[in-house]
């Protein structure tokens, strides 16, 4: 192969987008990543179509602009692809497990002892009272991101 071709801005950003495009995918899955490598592209294919062969410094400065104007074009698409068909996972075996508090649980947060760990928590919204003390009766009512959400047992509190 021809040293030049490694030389090439356009075969150079060829080279970077593929090597980016490839990353993003199979190491990082769907980034922000692949902005950087679709301008890339976008300047390796604008390079070959004008045939203008401008120097390494220029062609990154065309790469990182193309990069910010397609980041700023797909930034909410791919916000709703990301997010699209996200249900929570309500398969947790600790869902309706009966817990006793050991510390003060709140609507805003605090913390409940279960197997040998402490466990984030917090009361659901829609409960009536704002704070647990420790030694409170507890069910799991779901789990949010490692956060167990409680509701107290006892119904008149």
């Amino acid at each position: 192969m021809d040293p030049a071709f490694f030389t090439d801005p356009a075969n150079l950003s060829l080279i970077v987008g593929l090597a980016l495009l490839g990353f993003d995918i199979v190491v990082v899955g769907l980034s922000p990543v692949m902005f950087v490598a679709v301008g890339a592209l976008a300047t390796s294919a604008a390079l070959y179509a004008t045939g203008a062969r401008p120097g390494l410094v220029e062609t990154a400065a065309i790469a990182a602009g193309a990069s910010l104007v397609i980041a700023l074009i797909g930034r909410k698409p791919l916000q709703r692809f990301q997010s699209a068909d996200v249900r929570e996972d309500q398969s947790s075996d600790l869902i309706g497990r009966t817990l006793t508090t050991t510390h003060e649980v709140t609507k805003s947060g605090g913390r409940v002892h279960w197997s040998g760990l402490d466990w984030e928590a917090r009361l659901t919204p829609e409960t009536a009272v704002d704070s647990l003390a420790p030694g409170a009766h507890v069910r799991v009512a779901r789990v949010e991101n490692l956060v167990l959400v409680l509701e107290p047992l006892d119904r008149s509190l």
